[in-house]
């Protein structure tokens, strides 16, 4: 049996590899962190195809998953059921149930079901400063607006506040906000819990790549894990592992299936 340090070793390699193989497509991917971590619940005693599917009909269906963090169980089950996603209703109230975690512990956090997008800034112009321009004619610089000529429709004047504008336009959020609820920081929460999808997948991943004792199961597998991942990298390595499993997974729960069964059989 492996040493823990062994074992250690063996997981920041793991990340390392992990990191290599898939950081180019995660810059690729304007999917959310929390749709990636959401679809290890449709993975769960399912194949990845169909488990695309059912993301994708929930995609149909709802606006984003903070949506469907409050909507009724029915729904989100028929939504399942009808790409014959297999135990529909216990993955919706799965979903719910972890979305509700989510949403009470992370207050910086994108519940949409693809990444935020940073906005354009366009800068402001100050009372009185004119935009940059390659004409040089002035002539209307001496033109005066006066209130018996009436203003245009979007006047440019100084001191002017165009209420229906403001109204209308909101104000985007801060580019730094954005990448903090873009960040893939969500994936801690897969530490919180052995019975929900996320740390279910990280954990087959694990035994399927050596790196835990296929005879830990539940909170004995979180603890084992906690002790094996790298402890400044534990978001990063939770969110490799089921990027992993989503490039692999019938080689990843055949194996991990098949380890397990071996042990089972040994200890009966």
């Amino acid at each position: 049996m492996a040493t823990v340090r062994e074992l250690q070793t063996k997981a920041r390699k793991a990340l390392a590899k992990w990191k290599k193989d898939y950081q180019k497509q995660l810059e690729n991917d304007n999917t959310s962190p929390v749709s990636h971590l959401c679809l290890t619940i449709l993975m769960r005693n399912n194949n990845i195809t169909n488990a695309n599917k059912a993301h994708m009909a929930l995609r149909e269906r709802f606006v984003d998953w903070n949506e469907i963090r409050v909507s009724p169980i029915a729904e989100v089950r028929d939504a399942l059921e009808e790409v014959d996603c297999p135990h529909a209703e216990q993955k919706a109230y799965a979903l719910r149930r972890f979305l509700r975690d989510v949403f009470g512990k992370f207050t910086k956090t994108n519940l949409y079901f693809d990444k935020m997008s940073v906005p354009e800034v366009v800068p402001e112009l100050l009372p009185g400063e004119k935009p940059e321009t390659d004409d040089d004619d002035d002539d209307d610089d001496n033109d005066a607006v006066t209130r018996e000529s009436g203003l245009p429709d979007h006047p440019d004047v100084p001191g002017y506040v165009d209420m229906v504008k403001i109204i209308d336009q909101p104000v985007p959020l801060d580019p730094k906000l954005i990448g903090e609820k873009n960040a893939i920081t969500v994936a801690s929460i897969v530490w919180d819990d052995a019975e929900k999808g996320p740390f279910s997948t990280m954990w087959r991943v694990c035994i399927a790549e050596g790196l835990i004792e296929a005879d830990y199961e539940g909170v004995e597998a979180l603890q084992r894990l906690r002790q094996i991942a790298p402890e400044k990298e534990r978001d990063e390595f939770a969110f490799y592992a089921i990027l992993h499993a989503e490039n692999n997974w019938p080689k990843i729960s055949k194996v991990a299936d098949k380890t397990r069964k071996k042990v089972t059989k040994a200890k009966a």
